[in-house]
């Protein structure tokens, strides 16, 4: 491997967080959409290229992200700042901390939980079978899942859907709550479904996911307190701490994946190194190893070429929804990028639905075009204190973000209602509060 490829990748990287330098200056906050997305990038390149230094890269992958960025980020210059009026204060504030959205939160939460309950029942899970039986039983439903042989019901969908809507309400009103035993009960019960599908189904994913919108929610209480820091050392350490506490269910999801056996533990560390690095890291370099094929450079695989796509990769749910028979694996795409032993992946990073979608020039203007649209929502948001679908739009955006090392968020249905619940239910509860809206944006985009 030529490391001054290596250092170019990572200087180039570094390149995305001075995007984010740019953005901050601009609009003085790390919040806007484009702030979120250019840390959030930044983070998905450069840790995994320091992280694993010996796996090659191509320094133009990352160039293209950069690109990508740059053009997610240029709406951010059109806006005069200096008269978007940020809507904060103890109104604005207090506006999530009614009696409507707090119960609505816990009825989701149970709803919830009951559906995931009745679901993994259908699927034959049963409570002596978890705890007599636990790894054998994960690993039956995590091998169904992957088949695509799990029993279909309402149960699942309602899980699904309504696990996302209750993590959006728990970020949202999680701050209001001034008792630790408070706050520690919307934070349960917000992840308690997600813990659960991760530990018996093996979907690390959803949890994730999970933490994406709660803090997506978390973000807006921020921006209403006139808080406009990203993070701080008080969210760090709350983030380690969350770490430590996920870890064990993270080893336990691995180990239902196949690392345990009747035989005992063969190589378990060395085998979860392989998953954590692989889970964490590999996106990047299967991204890197694509984009090489896709422009005629030397890559490790031979991928299948397709014509464009015209965004079935992007938007998937709409297009089936619209009648599309396209057939794609559990996994979305089925070549396997592998380097050495422990590095094994077939995710290529949202970034590759979108060229194949709309090609590498297309790519970037659709880029532009979601940073437009984003950056007037997000000037929408935070001068209206009433304001409803923005933020639903903002809580998703920031799941948006985190999916992007995967794929769009797009290709799942299950965020269009969620959207439209959340943002629902903020528009019954604020409209019952009288607090004034601040005048229209004004904005050159």
């Amino acid at each position: 491997m030529d490391i001054s490829l290596k250092f170019v990748s990572l200087f180039l990287s570094a390149g995305i967080f001075y995007v984010a330098l740019v953005a901050r200056r601009v609009s003085g906050t790390w919040l806007t959409p484009a702030g979120i997305w250019c840390v959030g990038w930044f983070l998905l390149t450069f840790i995994p290229l320091a992280a694993v230094p010996s796996v090659p890269s191509n320094p133009l992958a990352i160039l293209y992200i950069l690109a990508a960025t740059i053009a997610f980020t240029l709406p951010v210059l059109g806006v005069r700042w200096s008269q978007v009026t940020v809507a904060a204060g103890d109104a604005a504030w207090g506006l999530f901390d009614t009696a409507f959205l707090r119960a609505s939160f816990h009825l989701f939460a149970v709803i919830t939980l009951v559906a995931l309950a009745v679901h993994l029942s259908i699927q034959g899970v049963t409570l002596s079978g978890l705890t007599t039986n636990f790894f054998e039983t994960s690993s039956s439903l995590i091998a169904d899942r992957y088949n695509q042989s799990t029993v279909e019901n309402v149960f699942a969908q309602i899980a699904n859907v309504f696990t996302y809507i209750t993590v959006g309400l728990g970020g949202l009103i999680l701050p209001g709550y001034r008792s630790l035993a408070g706050k520690a009960r919307v934070l349960v019960l917000s992840m308690a479904p997600a813990l659960v599908l991760m530990t018996v189904a093996g979907a690390k994913g959803t949890v994730f996911l999970c933490i994406a919108l709660f803090y997506g929610g978390v973000l807006v209480r921020r921006l209403r307190a006139g808080d406009n820091r990203i993070l701080d050392a008080r969210t760090l350490t709350r983030a380690f701490t969350l770490f430590l506490l996920l870890l064990p269910f993270i080893i336990v999801s691995f180990l239902s994946r196949g690392l345990y056996n009747d035989a005992g533990m063969i190589d378990l560390s060395a085998q979860l190194y392989r998953n954590f690095i692989s889970y964490s890291s590999a996106h990047i370099y299967a991204f890197s190893d694509w984009f090489s094929w896709y422009i005629g450079m030397k890559s490790n695989l031979v991928y299948a070429r397709e014509d464009v796509t015209g965004g079935f990769y992007t938007f998937m749910s709409l297009f089936k929804a619209l009648g599309s028979t396209k057939e794609v694996p559990p996994g979305f795409f089925d070549e396997y990028y592998q380097y050495s032993w422990f590095l094994q992946t077939n995710i290529y990073t949202m970034f590759r639905g979108l060229i194949t979608d709309f090609t590498l020039f297309g790519s970037i203007v659709l880029m532009y075009a979601i940073g437009f649209i984003s950056n007037l929502i997000y000037v929408v948001m935070v001068r209206n204190p009433k304001a409803s679908w923005s933020v639903a739009y903002y809580i998703v955006f920031c799941g948006f973000v985190y999916t992007s090392f995967l794929i769009s968020i797009l290709v799942w249905s299950s965020m269009y209602p969620t959207f439209l619940v959340i943002g629902g239910l903020l528009f019954l509860n604020n409209e019952r509060r009288a607090i004034p809206a601040l005048p229209a944006p004004v904005a050159q985009l």
